[in-house]
């Protein structure tokens, strides 16, 4: 397509106006919230700040939940090749990188992965982040252009690389004319992993942000006034001491009263502990309820059952389901370009759906349950799909190669001992 220098400065504006709501999101990840920017600080008082992070620790649950296993890739035709050469041309990638896609789309609502072909010509990927880029769309959703906008470590420039179907354009401080470069996958090398079409409106950080804030707010407020609690002051009541001797009273640890009018008693402020303990309580759990999460730290009963167990994360489970449906279709992307890019170098013609694409929850797994099952299904169910149920099996399609190869062995093994007993 034809670059349009104004719509390319249109988007770039609108990405910039965008940017700070996506750097706010980002600095809640880590931590920086505004209750913790903005806690008001009281002269010649305590004035520690307490984070407590739930944003990340629901984020990072849910990532370990829906891919802390491999995701794994199932040929509906049985071509074990496919399977072989996703994984092999896939190899070289990080081993996190399923997993810090996931979390970048649940930080954001959304996430872009960039596609290329690296200095040893490797089928490689790059997770841009709202922050760092901007796809231009169509109302149909099909991506027109990318624009990729990053800095370089000692470098004052803004940098802003543009994809389009044919080539990548590459800007420095603006919009010139450029001849561009063809990067030869025939169309957007981008696709998008998004939780909802309602991208960073349906985020945890939207979710829970305001209690996040309260949360933090009124744990650092009472951590203050039990840190201003220690400091009591000491009411002398019938009789004075000189300054002179307040340093040797704190060393000794004692003071004398000088007659039987006087008293000296401490002056504390009471704390309704049940009031703020209520308080926080209720902040806790409305975070959990609104993020589908179970709280841990909770006592349950001794006597409970695996299957009640197990329903305490229903809600939890449909939550990274979705999560899941949401990275499969960025995958799917992922895959047509990876075939692009096979078709290129190999001369290899593949068809993304042909895989299914499969994930394992990181949960404990009954496998005996589920081989027993198999086992009583008989010949009403493939070996293929019976291996796939089994948590512990990466590639089925593999492993049927490998009974195979060791049956033919074991054939050949047991004809050479007949051979040699005649």
């Amino acid at each position: 397509m034809d670059i349009d220098i104004q719509l390319l400065e249109k988007v770039y504006s609108y990405y910039k106006a965008k940017k700070p709501l996506y750097d706010n999101m980002y600095s809640y990840y880590k931590g920086d919230s505004d209750a913790m920017k903005n806690y008001k600080m009281v002269t010649e008082r305590s004035n520690n700040k307490t984070p407590v992070n739930f944003l990340k620790k629901f984020i990072k649950e849910e990532v370990s939940y829906s891919v802390g296993n491999d995701v794994t890739y199932i040929s509906k035709s049985g071509n074990a090749d496919i399977v072989n050469d996703i994984d092999y041309y896939l190899e070289h990638w990080s081993e996190q990188h399923d997993s810090d896609l996931m979390k970048r789309m649940l930080t954001y609502g959304f996430a872009y992965e960039l596609y290329y072909t690296d200095d040893e010509a490797q089928f490689s990927s790059k997770i841009i982040t709202p922050r760092e880029g901007y796809a231009h769309v169509d109302d149909f959703g099909n991506i027109l252009f990318f624009m990729r906008i990053y800095h370089k470590r000692f470098d004052s420039n803004v940098y802003i690389d543009v994809y389009d179907d044919s080539s990548v354009y590459h800007y420095k401080n603006g919009f010139t004319d450029d001849e561009g470069e063809s990067h030869g996958f025939g169309k957007v090398p981008v696709s998008i992993a998004q939780v909802s079409i309602e991208k960073e409106d349906d985020t945890i950080y939207k979710d829970i942000k305001g209690l996040q804030d309260a949360y933090e707010t009124n744990l650092s407020d009472i951590s203050n006034e039990i840190s201003d609690f220690r400091n009591a002051y000491l009411s002398l009541f019938g009789f004075q001491i000189e300054d002179e001797d307040v340093d040797e009273m704190k060393e000794k640890g004692i003071i004398q009263v000088p007659s039987d009018k006087g008293r000296a008693e401490w002056l504390i402020k009471n704390i309704n502990d049940s009031f703020i303990q209520n308080t926080l309580s209720t902040q806790e759990d409305k975070m959990y309820q609104l993020t589908s999460h179970i709280n841990h730290n909770e006592k349950m009963q001794s006597n409970l059952s695996g299957v009640a167990l197990r329903s305490r994360l229903i809600s939890l489970e449909e939550k990274c389901k979705l999560n899941q449906r949401a990275l499969a279709d960025c995958i799917k992307s992922r895959l047509k370009f990876l075939f692009i890019y096979l078709n290129l170098t190999q001369n290899k013609t593949y068809d993304y759906r042909d895989i299914k694409i499969k994930f394992t929850p990181n949960i404990p797994q009954d496998d005996t349950s589920t081989a027993d099952i198999i086992q009583k299904l008989g010949d009403k169910l493939s070996t293929e799909t019976g291996l796939a149920q089994l948590s512990f099996i990466e590639n089925p399609q593999n492993e049927i190669e490998k009974i195979k190869k060791e049956s033919e062995l074991n054939k050949t093994k047991i004809n050479l001992d007949e051979a040699a007993g005649e």
